[in-house]
This record gives C-alpha cells, sequence and structure tokens, in this order.
C-alpha cells in the first residue's frame, strides 16, 4: 500500500470509468441483499420457535420500509425544508432506535426468548479467547500466540496479501472519485495518495499489531457523510420545466443514487419550476472528529447495544443495497431486456441516440463480468475477486473498444 501511494500509482484511477463503477457498485450491492436474503432463509431453517422466525422477519422488512419511507421524506411536502433534511440524514438511526424498541417490547407479552441481538462483549477487550478462557493479548505476536507460526505459512499469506491490498486500494480509491466529484464544489482538493499513504504507514501496522480488521474509506458512509454537510439553492429553472430527477446526476452509480435522495422540483407560483442545486460543501474537520469519537464512547455501550436484533441491521444491509441496486445504470439497462417496445424506453441518451442492439451488448458485457465475479465469489474462489475488479480496467481499455466505436462509448461509458 505504502508503494502504490509513493509511486503515484492512484493516478490509475483516471482509466476507471462508469463501466468499472457500475460493475463494482453492483457487486457491492449484490453482496448485501444476497448477506440478508441468507439470513432471512435460514432463520426458517433454523430450529428457532415459530414466533421468532415471524419476529425476526417482520423486524427485518420493517427496518428496510422504515428506511425508505425516511429517506424518501426529503423530497416529500411534510415538516418543513430543514426538518425534512435532518430526519432524513438521521433517518437510519432512527429507524435502528425504533425497531429495537418495539422488538424489546413485544418479546416479552409474546413469550419470545430466543431472539437473535447482536453480540457485543461486556468490556472493552480481544474477543479472541485463548485455550485456557482468558482472552487473547492486546498485542498480536506475529510469530504466534499459542503456538509458533510456521515460516512457510508467512510465504503463504503472500498472495491472500496482495489481493488485500488491491481491493483496499480500489475500495479507498473509488470511493473518493465518487466523493470528489466536481458537481459537489469542493473547494479544497483531493488527497488520493496522502490518504492511501496514511493507510499504508499509520493504519494498516497499528491494526495488524491490536489485531483488528483493515480500514478504509467506506463508501456508503463516507457519501452519506458529504451529502449531509452539502448546502443548496432552490432557483427558477431556465426553461421554467426543471430538470427530472434522472438528469440530477451523471454517474449512475451508488453516488447516483444517494445524489438523487438531495434534488426536489418544487411549483413556484408564477407558474415556473422550481429546482434545487449544490452551491458548496462545509469542508471542516470537526464532524470527522466527533464521529470518531462517539465510535469509540460506543464501546462502553455494550449492554445498550447487546438489545439490538440482529435482524433489525440486517433490514439495514438489505436496504442500502435495494437503494443502490435502483441507481445503477447497468441494472437500468438490464431491465430494457424485457421492453420490447422501445418507444416505452426512457429518455436517456443510451435509449434515444443508439441502437437496440448495441446498447443490449454493452449491457451483455457487463452483466457478463459481473455475473464472473459473483460467480467465483460463491464458488469458493472468493480469494480471486479483488484481481478479477482490478481486471476490469485492462477490459475496459483493451476489449471494450474492440466492439464499440468510440462514439458509442461516449454514450454509454462517458
Amino acid at each position: 500500500t505504502i508503494l502504490c501511494a509513493i509511486t503515484d500509482s492512484c493516478c490509475l484511477m483516471q482509466y476507471i470509468t462508469r463501466f468499472t463503477e457500475e460493475i463494482f457498485s453492483a457487486i457491492v450491492s449484490i453482496l448485501e441483499v444476497a448477506a440478508a436474503l441468507t439470513a432471512i432463509i435460514n432463520i426458517f431453517l433454523s430450529d428457532k420457535s415459530i414466533g421468532t422466525q415471524l419476529l425476526s422477519v417482520i423486524l427485518c422488512s420493517m427496518t428496510y420500509m422504515t428506511a425508505v419511507k425516511f429517506r424518501d421524506l426529503r423530497g416529500s411536502d411534510w415538516l418543513d425544508k430543514t426538518w425534512r433534511k435532518h430526519v432524513s440524514n438521521y433517518g437510519v438511526t432512527i429507524t435502528i432506535l425504533l425497531g429495537t424498541l418495539i422488538a424489546n417490547l413485544v418479546i416479552g407479552p409474546f413469550g419470545i426468548s430466543d431472539l437473535d441481538f447482536l453480540r457485543v462483549p461486556a468490556g472493552i477487550r480481544p474477543t479472541l479467547n485463548l485455550s485456557d478462557g482468558s482472552p487473547r493479548p492486546w498485542l498480536v505476536n506475529p510469530m504466534g500466540i499459542e503456538r509458533p507460526f510456521p515460516v512457510w505459512g508467512i510465504f503463504l499469506t503472500i498472495p491472500f496479501a496482495l489481493g488485500l491490498t488491491i481491493l483496499g486500494y480500489l475500495d479507498q480509491n473509488l470511493t473518493e472519485v465518487i466523493v470528489n466529484k466536481k458537481d459537489r464544489l469542493f473547494k479544497k482538493p483531493p488527497g488520493y495518495h496522502l490518504d492511501l499513504f496514511v493507510c499504508g504507514a499509520g493504519m494498516y501496522p497499528l491494526l495488524s499489531l491490536i489485531g483488528l480488521p483493515f480500514t478504509h474509506a467506506a463508501t456508503v458512509r463516507s457519501l452519506a457523510h458529504v451529502i449531509a454537510l452539502t448546502t443548496y439553492e432552490t432557483v427558477p429553472a431556465e426553461d421554467g420545466i426543471g430538470l427530472p430527477f434522472t438528469h440530477a446526476a451523471t454517474v449512475r452509480s451508488l453516488a447516483h443514487v444517494i445524489a438523487l435522495t438531495t434534488y426536489e422540483t418544487v411549483p413556484a407560483e408564477d407558474g415556473k419550476t422550481m429546482i434545487t442545486r449544490v452551491t458548496g460543501n462545509v469542508e471542516q474537520r470537526v464532524t470527522h472528529l466527533v464521529v470518531h469519537i462517539l465510535m469509540f464512547v460506543s464501546l462502553a455501550l455494550g449492554p445498550i447495544l447487546s438489545r439490538v436484533p440482529q435482524f433489525i441491521i440486517i433490514g439495514i444491509f438489505l436496504y442500502l443495497g435495494v437503494s443502490s441496486i435502483s441507481g445503477n445504470s447497468m441494472f437500468d439497462r438490464m431491465w430494457l431486456f424485457l421492453i420490447w417496445d422501445k418507444e416505452r424506453w426512457p429518455d436517456e441518451p443510451f435509449a434515444t441516440e443508439l441502437p437496440e442492439k448495441t446498447t443490449h451488448k454493452f449491457t451483455g458485457v457487463q452483466l457478463a463480468c459481473f455475473a464472473l465475479i459473483i460467480i467465483l465469489r460463491y464458488v469458493g474462489a472468493g480469494g480471486a475477486m479483488p484481481f478479477l475488479i482490478a481486471a476490469l480496467v485492462p477490459v475496459r481499455m483493451y476489449i471494450v473498444p474492440r466492439l464499440f466505436t468510440k462514439e458509442e462509448l461516449e454514450i454509454l461509458d462517458g
């Protein structure tokens, strides 16, 4: 990771186009949705009581629908603009609190005793127990804890470490590319190399010593943070009509669907349509610091967090996955395979300026790459996933241009 930062490798992100962004976003979305659906299926295959099974599914469904309603509140007529923004921004948190309260109120009267809650340690300590039942040391001995770590094991971990490096590089930089879009009107320039260097020289070694998972930019959380700090103004549309929601953002990815929730059109008194547009962003470090301080404080809230049912969190995963699917252009074009009347297609450049066969062929190439990665992930070859995601870049650079003209790619992937 340090070598990636000091050798200017972050500049390779200029070759990342919507082709790769949409496939990467689709993989994240489908994995989240699949994890949620798998948990729902497994609860019915378990030996838990029928009451627990039904309550788990109800909590998951209720969490998903409530989170969707809070997300859509921003574009509704309820309350006023300020309240709509704040309630919508904290919609997921409010949803978790409401679901937890309801679950803890009903399990007693209905005699439900085997509902799964979050597994949170009672104190601040390592969660891995040694053979004698005591927690492992805070500092992890790289040569083994209870028995020596074999030398050949060091060499065996090299390909896995390389895959983790590629995955961290892509996750970190793809998130920064989406967050630092020009339409967010940031005044301060991005720091791709510096951010990656901090991860490689500071975060990764420290987290390795204390045995915690590696961390870097999280796409959903980072975008939600940026959008909450974005400022807007409402002005009359130049043509008096306003832009439809599908034109509010340019990148059809996870950033697109979240960005769509921040735009609204409202009729003005003079008959013109008003549009809400970005005017800037509150660029500061206070919220970042406060967020992570609160995350640290939450370590002492184990007794409270242990009362949160697992299926409420699963419902949040389902919400995040489904929401990102609805804003991914690859999925939007995928449904066009089932719409044979082209007059019913959306008013988009790929639908109005290109032949139907060309649009379907481009979507088919994306779906083939996406399906290959997902299939290998679920047949036990998940370790190859970072390399396959990285391979999407040369596929886009050298293979896709042989299948489409430059003008077609400008419309489909510009």
